[in-house]
């Protein structure tokens, strides 16, 4: 009985972390970077500001956000990309692997 109670409590707290929110800490800003207020107006992002994966970002032309994990890993929010930071942050990623698959080859 105590392996099975020990067990679900494992899973239950996996599960919490698997769906909580990534946290985000903005590293450095160029050009226009702006997100979604509660409000619905856009505001400028700063640099030190902490985001999460609900909020709505916005890159202009020739503008950069750079982001750090909680892992520590720096990720590049490239210019003219705008939905939530999480599908950003995943489009960046997967951009950044693509090249450094076809620089290793």
């Amino acid at each position: 009985m105590k392996k099975f109670f020990s067990l679900c409590v494992i899973f239950v707290l996996f599960g919490f972390a698997l769906f909580a929110e990534q946290n985000y800490l903005v590293r450095a800003v160029s050009g226009k970077v702006t997100y979604r207020e509660k409000d619905g107006t856009w505001s400028p992002v700063k640099v030190g500001m902490r985001m999460t994966d609900s909020m709505k970002v916005a890159t202009g032309l020739n503008s950069t956000m750079v982001v750090v994990s909680g892992a520590e890993n720096s990720i590049v929010i490239l210019p003219l990309k705008t939905g939530s930071l999480k599908d950003v942050v995943a489009y960046s990623t997967d951009n950044n692997l693509m090249k450094n698959v076809a620089l290793k080859n």
